[in-house]
């Protein structure tokens, strides 16, 4: 019985661990499951806008995301996001 305990404390204590170094990071846990959050990203400067999956605000108020249209990471100093729904995101991201 003794043996059994130091055991089964470390499998609960591993588990946390595993899980944590099993996950996906947050740019593909969308694409792959099918479930996010979509936005509408303005560029105050410019007035275009972007329709992304993939969206964070940094400290500093910059907005950073990728563009699926490009692929490319852009990060804007001045710029407005909203969410939006998923047909929107599809409508828009087509044109």
């Amino acid at each position: 019985m003794t043996i059994y305990r130091p055991l089964l404390a470390s499998l609960i204590c591993a588990v946390p661990l595993l899980m944590a170094g099993c996950s996906m990071p947050r740019v593909a846990m969308p694409h792959v499951m099918g479930l996010g959050t979509y936005y509408e990203v303005t560029d105050d400067a410019t007035g275009r806008i972007y329709y992304t999956d993939n969206l964070r605000r940094e400290s500093r108020g910059v907005i950073e995301f990728e563009d699926p249209a490009s692929g490319a990471l852009i990060s804007l100093a001045a710029a407005s996001a909203r969410e939006i729904s998923k047909d929107e995101y599809r409508r828009n991201r087509s044109q």
